[in-house]
């Protein structure tokens, strides 16, 4: 039953937002890619990262003084996971230290944000690490208005 409730919960904010990101040309087959992420001759990571390519909403608000955020929903990409974090686009900077909620088709992550890198004016290439789950964080806020900001006005995930 939660299930249900959450997939239509997701299926209605997709559906209502537009997803302003411009794919730069090294992720045009970002769909294709499925399995193990090759490891980098001087990789340093304790875990094992998977592509897991798919739609994903990006819940953020006001979570560092210096940077004021609206609390907004905007749809982003999601491109890998492991199990301490993600890498994802979103269509605006976020900084290290911000945090966000990723709402996927599977469930919902809080994450914080530990670097950024822009790839071109609409697409920023993300990095998060997993935080514990905050349970005053419950549902999407405002299902009938999901985005705050107007200048925002706009399927899987884990296959």
């Amino acid at each position: 039953m939660l299930e249900t409730v959450y997939s239509q919960k997701m299926k209605l904010l997709l559906d209502r937002l537009r997803c302003r990101i411009q794919l730069p040309d090294q992720f045009a087959d970002l769909e294709n890619r499925r399995g193990v992420l090759p490891a980098q001759a001087l990789d340093m990571r304790r875990t094992t990262r998977l592509y897991c390519p798919g739609k994903l909403l990006i819940e953020s608000f006001a979570s560092l003084p210096s940077v004021p955020r609206n609390h907004q929903y905007v749809v982003g990409y999601s491109i890998d996971i492991s199990s301490t974090g993600i890498r994802f686009l979103h269509d605006t900077e976020l900084y290290p230290g911000e945090q966000v909620t990723l709402w996927t088709s599977a469930q919902r992550l809080t994450c914080t944000v530990i670097r950024c890198r822009r790839l071109n004016e609409l697409c920023f290439e993300i990095g998060a690490s997993f935080t514990e789950e905050d349970p005053s964080v419950d549902d999407p806020q405002d299902i009938e208005q999901p985005e705050q900001d107007l200048a925002h006005q706009r399927e899987e995930f884990l296959n």
